[in-house]
Order: C-alpha cells, then sequence, then structure tokens
C-alpha cells in the first residue's frame, strides 16, 4: 500500500483539526473551564464538567476524531496498531494542553474523553475492515468439498449417480459390471 497519498490526507486533516481546535475562534466561548482546565484535577471531579454541554457538541467531538484514528492506524504498521490509540489520545491531549492558557477557548475533560472515544471508534474500524478482508481472503482460498459447493449453487447435493444415467444402469445396458456378472450366470 503507498501511503505517501495518505500521509498527505493525514497532515492536510491534522491541520485542519489544529485550525478548528486551537485556531481563532471566530465566536466568543462561553463555558464552565475551570483554572487549569485538564491539569486541575477538580476539573475531572466537578460536577459542571460532566453535566453541562450538549449532545450535538459531544457528537461533534466524536465525529471529528474518528479520522484522526483511522488515519493513525492505516499509517501505523498493523502489528503496532495500539499505538494508534496512543496517536489518537496524544494529540487530543496537546490541544487541550494548547487550550488551556487561551482565553477563547475552554480546556474540558469532557472534550477529552469525547475526541479520544471518536479515535478509538476510527482505531476500531479499520480493525474490524481488516478482520473482514482477511477472512474473505481466507475463504477465497479454502477448498471447497462437493456437499458445500451444492450448497453455496443451492443445488442437491452430488450422489454419484447422474438421473440421466439412472434408467441405463437399471437395465444394465451399457454398466460393465452388469454386463458381466450376467455373462457369469450365463
Amino acid at each position: 500500500m503507498n501511503r505517501r497519498p495518505l500521509r498527505f490526507v493525514a497532515l492536510a486533516y491534522t491541520a485542519v483539526v489544529l485550525w478548528v481546535t486551537v485556531g481563532p475562534a471566530p465566536w466568543r466561548t462561553t463555558g464552565n473551564q475551570l483554572v487549569g482546565g485538564i491539569l486541575n484535577p477538580d476539573a475531572w471531579t466537578a460536577p459542571v464538567t460532566w453535566t453541562t454541554g450538549y449532545l450535538s457538541e459531544m457528537a461533534f467531538n466524536v465525529a471529528l476524531f474518528i479520522p484522526v484514528g483511522l488515519l493513525a492506524a492505516l499509517l501505523i504498521p498493523r502489528r503496532r496498531w495500539p499505538l494508534a490509540l496512543l496517536a489518537g489520545f496524544a494529540f487530543t491531549t496537546l490541544i487541550e494542553l494548547v487550550q488551556v492558557p487561551e482565553p477563547d477557548r475552554i480546556s474540558d475533560p469532557r472534550d477529552l474523553v469525547m475526541n479520544t472515544s471518536g479515535a478509538v471508534l476510527g482505531v476500531v474500524l479499520v480493525l474490524a475492515a481488516r478482520l473482514v478482508r482477511r477472512s474473505v481472503a481466507v475463504a477465497a482460498v479454502m477448498p471447497i468439498d462437493a456437499a458445500d459447493a451444492a450448497a453455496v449453487r443451492r443445488e442437491p447435493p452430488f450422489t454419484g449417480h447422474d438421473d440421466a444415467l439412472v434408467g441405463a444402469h437399471a437395465s444394465g445396458a451399457h454398466d460393465p459390471v452388469a454386463t458381466g456378472a450376467a455373462d457369469r450366470a450365463a
């Protein structure tokens, strides 16, 4: 797989995510950020952190990071897929840390959790797609016995004789075994 175009897509998407999350905000942000954001232990246990916010905002945070997990899982070698999970977590942690001192941004533990969930979902999608692809490839090279082939074609299984020849076998015509038995009997 040529990863060069995928790297370009990953860099472009990273730039978009950074612009959306830490770039200049065209709106005035109001929220419930505790001093220190995600660095403040009280922010993790404060009820306001987990009870405020809109469902649409949480869904957006998850959806924004699904491509991050997808791209990380596709770019990192298959045997090291847990690094893709770590990459998604590290990226969102970096964003939340950059937002701590920004006056028009909110560093929120809920955002960190939702973003990480989106990245994990993206990695899981890639792993599931790889499992399906692998199982299809294995199924394509597996030998199929006659009963399985008949089931796939939805035909009755092969019984050892052809219906057109049943009449010929019953009369003994053109059957060397039947002809030999008749010759021995005579």
